[in-house]
């Protein structure tokens, strides 16, 4: 098992070492990540770096903004050991580790069962942003969510960006063939579902200025059954986390099935809002980490 050594300076130019046994590493504001950053720095998932037999390659998870490499955005490719990773205000190179005996740095070793990486992320950040990790290893027993849950969506677009109808339909073209392959994607992304709308409503605008009445109306209708129906999904979702918190598993042997399908609900509603803040999202984030060491310790 290959040992990553990660050398991450922080907005405030603190600089922490870590390293990781692994061949994977997740870097991003979810709750699962091997190196976890706010949520204002970082989507949930944000870069995967690992080994493989070329080397140690790097590739975006998301691009809102995207990670870059010696300052270019990068899509995927290899990382050396003097380049420099950026996510958000956070900079990091990453090198193989020969011989590490726990000097100089917090030495991690992924284990394969009970052992969750969220018990030694803390070591990484004591500074600023200490805050956002494990002060403890064991959050508050408390499964009531906030009541601030995030809109998915802000108030329909109705203005197109475009004045000119040659470039008013060509806009309204290009933004309704991207909502198309978002909608596609939405059962396995909801976050492409709740990105579509936006797309669909500036693209109806758009074919208003151009003078496309017929494509503006179906793009409009769209738009809004899309609206409703994520909404609608998003409260189901919450519904069904609600019950299967609330619902206690039998006493073990028996699976933890209850605690499973609540995680299962938790990562679904963490893509639904993928991207926002607030208190919602920092229990959600916070509920899968409890919810990872409770399955960690479940009997197998």
């Amino acid at each position: 098992m290959s040992v990553l050594r990660f050398q991450i300076r922080q907005p405030n130019g603190q600089v922490d070492q870590l390293f990781i046994e692994s061949e994977r590493v997740l870097i991003g504001s979810g709750a699962h990540c091997e190196i976890r950053l706010p949520i204002d720095q970082s989507a949930v998932e944000h870069a995967l770096v690992q080994v493989t037999p070329a080397g140690v390659y790097v590739q975006a998870l998301s691009f809102q903004p995207p990670p870059t490499l010696n300052g270019v955005p990068i899509t995927q490719g290899p990382l050396p050991p003097d380049g420099v990773l950026a996510v958000g205000q956070f900079q990091m190179t990453v090198a193989v580790a020969e011989g590490v005996q726990g000097g100089g740095g917090a030495v991690v070793k992924k284990k394969k069962a009970a052992a969750s990486p969220l018990t030694f992320v803390a070591l990484l950040m004591i500074g600023g942003a200490g805050y956002y990790f494990l002060n403890d290893v064991e959050p508050q027993d408390d499964t009531t969510p906030p009541t601030d849950a995030p809109e998915l969506f802000a108030a329909p677009i109705v203005q197109c960006t475009q004045r000119g109808q040659e470039q008013a339909l060509a806009l309204a073209h290009e933004r309704n063939s991207v909502a198309d392959a978002k909608r596609e994607r939405r059962p396995f992304h909801p976050q492409d579902g709740v990105n579509a709308v936006p797309l669909y409503e500036l693209a109806a605008a758009c074919y208003r200025v151009a003078g496309d009445n017929a494509s503006a109306t179906d793009t409009a209708g769209a738009a809004a059954m899309l609206r409703r129906e994520m909404a609608d999904d998003y409260r189901t979702h919450r519904v069904r986390l609600d019950h299967f918190l609330n619902t206690p598993d039998p006493e073990p042997p028996a699976p933890p099935l209850n605690l499973l399908a609540a995680r299962r609900e938790v990562h679904t509603l963490l893509e639904f809002t993928e991207g926002k803040q607030g208190e919602y999202v920092t229990w959600l984030q916070n509920l899968d980490r409890k919810l990872k060491l409770k399955l960690g310790r479940a009997p197998s």
